[in-house]
Parts: structure tokens; sequence; C-alpha cells
């Protein structure tokens, strides 16, 4: 069976993208751990600030679950060639998953848990065979459509305000040491949009290569096929606070998997 997400809009129209000298300044003034991440320079990912205007889009108001992403697993979406990538393929065929990787009692043995252990091919096949069967456009949300889901358009700290609260969200800071169930923190955790698990239970793959700011969507970065580093955003249980802002940046190589990365859909426009 098919499981299609929430859908929340975002309207189209400018947000401040990245982090302002300012807020770093007053990170580190109240928290060791942003003091450590400027020691190791971190926060220059997201400089300079700066404006991007975005078309209108939907976005997942929650990341992909257990339960959803099984359903492409008994559909055979791991033996369909069509919805990946051809780097993705190929790492398919070398590596003989499926499953997902920590596809066991503790990540995978509840339905409604998000899903995690998967790398970005599995995250990019899995949005192409749900548009495939759906017959709506189905994708990774690009970082800057991620952030402006997260935070707005007046470039807050955190999905609810500027203030971080580990009440709001499992992290490293407070939460339990593993994912919980999405929604878990709903609805105090949502951002202007209604979009939850933004600041942690699990970070998320966007579809954008890696690169400096300032964004620019047209330079190549959001190249489905291109090669290199993905960006990764959003805090996680595992996550210290300061990768719970909504402008922090990650990144690994798109094979990679761990138990606290997983993802969430957008879609542009109605059905493809």
């Amino acid at each position: 069976m098919t499981v299609e997400p929430e859908m929340v809009r975002v309207p189209a129209g400018p947000f401040v993208m990245g982090t302002s000298e300012a807020q770093i300044e007053e990170l580190v003034r109240r928290s060791q751990e942003a003091g450590r991440w400027q020691a190791k320079a971190r926060f220059r990912r997201e400089q300079p600030q700066h404006t991007v205007t975005l078309a209108e889009f939907h976005i997942a108001r929650y990341p992909v679950t257990v339960g959803a992403f099984q359903a492409f697993i008994a559909a055979g979406g791991y033996e369909q060639d069509q919805h990946w990538t051809a780097a993705g393929w190929r790492w398919r065929r070398s590596v003989h998953v499926p499953p997902p990787a920590f596809w066991d009692e503790t990540w995978a043995g509840d339905a409604r848990l998000p899903v995690v252990g998967v790398s970005w091919y599995e995250a990019f096949a899995y949005c192409r065979w749900l548009a495939a069967v759906t017959g709506r456009a189905y994708r990774l949300p690009s970082e800057a459509e991620w952030e402006k889901a997260a935070r707005g358009t007046v470039g807050r700290i955190y999905p609810w305000g500027d203030q971080f609260d580990p009440r709001r969200c499992n992290t490293g800071a407070a939460g339990p040491g593993h994912s919980l169930p999405v929604g878990s923190h709903s609805p105090g955790d949502e951002s202007v949009y209604g979009c939850g698990e933004m600041a942690g239970n699990a970070s998320e793959w966007t579809l954008s290569l890696f690169r400096p700011y300032p964004y620019d969507a047209a330079d190549g970065r959001e190249t489905a096929e291109a090669e290199g580093p993905r960006v990764i955003r959003g805090g996680s249980w595992f996550k210290p606070e300061p990768r719970a802002r909504a402008s922090a940046r990650g990144m690994n190589d798109p094979f990679f998997v761990d138990n606290d990365v997983g993802f969430r859909c957008a879609c542009t426009g109605g059905r493809s």
C-alpha cells in the first residue's frame, strides 16, 4: 500500500537564508556547544546571510516513516532502476540492499518512526517511485526550500522562534537517546507553515549538493545526476543544540548512512 505524506503549502516569495554575525555572537554567548562550533568554523557554512526568493511549493509535514518506506520495499522499489540515479543504481547493485541499514527493532520496529539508515540514493529513489505510483511530482526538497519551510520568512533561529527549547524537540541535549514516532512533539515544534520534526528526531537529506553561499539554484547544485556531497538539514536525537537551528548545514557523501539520518518529500504543483 502506498502511503502519501500529509503536505503543507509554502507560498512563493523571499526569505532570509543563513546566519548573521549577530546571531552567531548571541548563540556563542549563551551556549558552550555553539562556542565549539565557532572554534571549528562551522558557522561559516551558513554565511553570508542573504535573501532567497522561491516559487510556491509543498513539503511534507513530517519525515518519511518506516511504514511509508516499507511500501517502497514491498513494491520492488529496490529492483526498479528507473527510480534511481545512475550512480545510485550502481551503488544499489554493489552493496546488495535492501533493506536500509539499521532496519531492526530499535530503529524500524514501529511504523511511526522516521525511517533512518537511508542513503541519499535511497531517499531520491523513494521520492521518484512515489511520484510514479501517485502521479504527483514528489521529490526531495532543495536545502533552500527546507530552510524556508523550517524558519519562515523572517529568519527564525528555530522553527518555533529564536530561543532553544529542549521540550520542543528530540535532540542530544535532552532526548531519550533514540528516535521517537513522528509527531511526538507537535504542535509545539512546528514552523509557521505547520512543518514538524525540523529541529530534531532525524536529520534529513535534501536534493542540494553542498556548495558555498550565496545560494543559487541555477548553478548546478540541484542537479540530481551530479557528483558530490549532499546537504543534510535539521537536528536529530543524537545531534547537539546548534544542529537544531533551521539554518544549520551538514553534508555527506550520497552513499552515507547513519541511524539519525532520514528525509522528507517535497512537491511542486499538482499532478505530474
